[in-house]
C-alpha cells in the first residue's frame, strides 16, 4: 500500500477483510424456498464465477509491470471485484436474507473506496496509458 493515505489504507484493509464474515455467514444461512430467487441467483452465480475465472486468467497472463487491459479488463477496469460482487449478490438472492443483503451493501461501499485508491495509484504508476484506459473502459460495467 505504498503511496496510500491513511483513509485509503482503512478502506483497502476493510474491503479486503469484509468478504470473510459474509462467507462465514452464508454457511449458516439456508436457501430460500422461493424458486424464482433460487433460479435467478443460480444463473447469476454461474455468470459471476465464469467472469471471476476469466478475470484471474487475464491477470495471470498479463506481464508483470503492465496494466491489465486485455480479456475481461476490456469491459470493466475491475472485473475481479465485479464478478465477486455478482457471486455475493447471487448468494444473497438464493438465501433472501436481509442481513446478508445489508452487509453486501456495506461491502460494496468499502470496495468502491478501495477501487478509487487503486485507480489513483495506477494513474501515478502508468500515467497517460492508464488515463487512456480510463477513458475507454468503465470502472464497473456501465458508465
Amino acid at each position: 500500500m505504498t503511496g496510500y493515505s491513511a483513509r485509503e489504507r482503512f478502506f483497502t484493509i476493510s474491503a479486503s477483510l469484509a468478504p470473510y464474515p459474509f462467507m462465514v455467514g452464508t454457511v449458516w444461512t439456508p436457501f430460500t424456498s422461493l424458486k424464482p430467487f433460487i433460479y435467478a441467483g443460480s444463473a447469476l452465480y454461474c455468470v459471476g464465477m465464469a467472469a471471476f475465472y476469466a478475470s484471474i486468467y487475464s491477470f495471470a497472463v498479463t506481464p508483470p509491470g503492465k496494466p491489465l487491459t486485455a480479456g475481461v479488463y476490456r469491459f470493466s477496469r475491475n472485473p475481479i471485484y465485479v464478478s465477486a460482487s455478482l457471486v455475493f449478490l447471487s448468494i444473497s438472492m438464493m438465501t433472501a436474507n436481509p442481513v446478508l443483503i445489508a452487509y453486501l451493501v456495506v461491502l460494496l461501499v468499502l470496495q468502491h473506496f478501495m477501487i478509487l485508491a487503486e485507480e489513483r495509484i495506477c494513474s501515478k504508476k502508468f500515467g497517460t496509458e492508464f488515463q487512456e484506459y480510463i477513458r475507454k473502459v468503465p470502472r464497473y460495467l456501465i458508465r
